[in-house]
């Protein structure tokens, strides 16, 4: 049988932890958004989100030749 190829999408959650000073939780969170993502905390806490993968078969006569 011949394989198909697929798109492939894998969805992670996954967060970043910040100490911030601020008036309120409000404020806090907003401060936190601007500030950049530490990706070595993400990739550390990846946690993969099975529900939400999907898989598409990808129709190309160029890929059959």
């Amino acid at each position: 049988m011949e394989n198909k190829k697929f798109e492939i999408k894998i969805y992670y959650t996954g967060f970043c932890t910040y100490e911030i000073e601020a008036q309120n939780e409000a404020e806090a969170i907003l401060k936190a958004r601007k500030l950049p993502v530490n990706r070595n905390e993400i990739k550390s806490n990846l946690e993969n989100w099975e529900e939400a993968d999907t898989a598409k078969e990808i129709n190309n006569e160029k890929s059959k030749i």
